[in-house]
This record gives structure tokens, C-alpha cells and sequence, in this order.
């Protein structure tokens, strides 16, 4: 496939998941500007009310695998405004799905109703 398509398909998920995660009630998302092609593989977020470890922990159990905390990055969350609360991180790959992604939203948005 070459490295520019696996690129491109990564950065259109991560776009996917950055359009869905702020249309949910008490989700903040911490991404790059639109347009920008600083956004990697990953996204962070987190969501008021609600714990990030505890959080990771119910959507681990729905069968979501990501990572809660301050993912050995304590500067960009002071940066951020996260060090007292830190953020949840998903991430793509070469062979993460867009159904995937739609599946995970849609387990996250079913979480944040109950």
C-alpha cells in the first residue's frame, strides 16, 4: 500500500472520530486544527463527569481498547489543562476500520446515556 496511503486512511479515521466525539454531550476533544497535518494516529479526549481510568475501564469491558491517563506525557497535559484529570487516547492503525471506528462511538455514546 505504501506509507502515504496508510497515512492518508489513518488521518481520515482520526478525522471521522474527531467529527463524532464532539457531537456528544460533555466531550471535549484535544486535536489539531482543521486541516492541519500535525494529527496523528491518535486522538484524545475526555468526558465531564466522568473519571478517565474508570471511563477506559467500561469501554474495555464493551470490547474498546485504549489508553486512560497522562500517557507519560505530564507537560502536555499541564499544557492542555489536563494534568488534574488527563485524558483518554485512542489510536488508528493500518488496520483499523471506519466500521470500527463508527462502532466505537457508537459504544461510547451508548455508554454516556446510562
Amino acid at each position: 500500500e505504501g506509507v502515504r496511503a496508510i497515512a492518508a486512511r489513518e488521518e481520515q479515521l482520526i478525522r471521522q472520530m474527531g467529527e463524532g466525539l464532539p457531537r456528544m454531550p460533555g466531550v471535549e476533544v484535544f486535536q489539531a486544527p482543521a486541516g492541519s497535518k500535525a494529527q496523528a494516529g491518535v486522538l484524545s479526549f475526555r468526558v465531564r463527569g466522568w473519571d478517565c481510568e474508570e471511563l477506559g475501564e467500561e469501554l474495555g469491558r464493551r470490547g474498546i481498547a485504549l489508553r486512560a491517563g497522562l500517557h507519560c506525557a505530564p507537560l502536555a497535559h499541564r499544557t492542555a489543562g489536563t494534568l488534574e484529570t488527563g485524558t483518554l487516547r485512542a489510536s488508528v492503525s493500518a488496520f483499523t476500520t471506519p466500521r470500527e471506528v463508527q462502532e466505537f462511538l457508537r459504544t461510547l455514546g451508548v455508554l454516556l446515556k446510562t
